[in-house]
């Protein structure tokens, strides 16, 4: 009986042994294929967050040295996010008002720059282009030796600082919109625009001459307060029709009553009309207040007949009722020689003067020297639209914040 218990007692301890030695040769048989299968899902891992996270190549510019050698320059998308984040606030701030009037968003708009380009693709077009001749303009600077001083690199300071200010919180954490980020921008821009303003010194416009081809009748500046009563009527579809003759002659009748009493007003806004609802709108005739910065130029706001008495009106004089086929006017001249029109026109002018004699200069003497490449990631990649924008800070629709969280979320899990 003892025997019997003691060979049970040794079979059983030699079972465990067994069972322990067969369980390591299992590990051991498999302890490589487990190995190599961590570092398999490690290596995994770390291609995932090397796709996810790497540095995205989007402008690569090309331009020889002054040895004849050649300068490369990389650009990143995280670089280009400051330009994308002004274009995208510049668009979205009158987004509400583009697709009141013409009934779609701004970013989806169909062929918005006439060359078959939906609003975001001629926006992301722009970026580009700005951002390609800003880089060569930067590295032609730096080749011929030209740096920004020290009062320059305050100002950049003084305009990072105030374009930080302008972001949200959840912007400021945003990639590419951090302060050493914006600032490498702000420094290219700041140089970039202070080699292409020597340029510009540099080709000696004759602005007087410039200025001199302004027309001043075209653009002498009549400013006019005035009532007026359309004798056309449009419908939903912009159909227009003529009043009927009944309405005219009344309306006719109370614009002479208004005449008299408007006849020695030095304001039309004071208390000549009956206008409760504050639409600067006659309550019970409909004569309308308006105001009118006229330039001589102008053929819209009335007939010929009607433009020619209006200009011969002295300052403070008030016209009788004059009328053409669109409409009854009583007008008030308040000052028939304005300069602000045409000495804005004069600047205008010679702006654009110097940006197409730049322009010209641009390309047959500096962009020749160098290649500037978007890449494919750009290309196929980045969507112009929502990728900066803050939902909680800004005041959108429902559906283009639903827009803008999906493309906002999908652009940085890219990134």
């Amino acid at each position: 009986m003892n025997g019997a218990k003691k060979i049970m007692k040794n079979q059983g301890a030699k079972a465990k042994t067994r069972s322990v030695r067969a369980e390591l040769t299992f590990w051991e048989k498999n302890r490589v294929l487990l190995i190599i299968g961590v570092l398999v899902m490690a290596a995994l891992v770390a291609v995932v967050c090397y796709i996810n996270l790497r540095p995205r190549e989007i402008l690569v510019v090309e331009g020889k040295n002054k040895d004849g050698g050649t300068t490369t320059s990389t650009i990143y998308l995280k670089e280009a996010m400051y330009d994308i984040y002004t274009s995208e606030q510049q668009y979205n701030s009158m987004a509400g008002l583009y697709e009141q009037i013409y009934g779609s968003s701004f970013w989806t708009a169909e062929n918005v720059d006439n060359q078959g380009n939906n609003g975001a693709q001629a926006v992301k077009k722009e970026i580009m282009q700005n951002m390609k001749q800003r880089e060569i303009l930067y590295m032609d600077a730096q080749k011929n030796g030209m740096s920004l001083s020290d009062e320059e690199k305050s100002k950049v300071e003084e305009e990072l600082k105030s374009f930080r200010k302008g972001l949200s919180d959840k912007q400021k954490k945003m990639y590419g919109l951090d302060e050493d980020t914006v600032r490498t921008v702000l420094e290219k821009k700041a140089l970039a625009d202070k080699y292409k303003n020597k340029i510009i010194t540099d080709l000696a416009i004759d602005e007087n001459a410039v200025k001199a081809s302004v027309s001043k009748t075209d653009y002498r500046q009549y400013d006019l307060q005035y009532y007026t009563y359309p004798k056309v009527i449009e419908d939903d579809k912009g159909n227009s029709s003529k009043k009927n003759a009944k309405d005219l002659k009344e309306a006719k009748k109370s614009m002479e009553a208004l005449q008299k009493k408007a006849a020695g007003a030095k304001d039309f806004t004071k208390g000549l009309i009956t206008d409760a609802d504050n639409n600067n709108e006659d309550d019970k005739t409909g004569i309308a207040y308006s105001t009118e910065e006229l330039l001589g130029s102008n053929k819209e706001f009335a007939s010929d007949k009607v433009l020619k008495a209006i200009k011969k009106m002295k300052n403070g004089e008030v016209s009788g009722v004059l009328e053409d086929d669109k409409a009854y006017y009583i007008v008030r001249m308040e000052n028939n020689n304005n300069p602000k029109a045409y000495e804005d026109q004069c600047t205008q002018a010679v702006e654009n003067e110097k940006q197409t004699r730049f322009d010209k200069k641009y390309k047959d003497d500096i962009k020749k020297d160098y290649t500037a490449k978007a890449q494919s990631y750009w290309n196929g990649r980045v969507n112009i639209g929502y990728l900066t924008y803050d939902e909680d800070a800004g005041s959108e629709t429902e559906e283009q914040e639903d827009s803008a969280s999906g493309t906002a979320a999908s652009g940085n899990a890219a990134e």
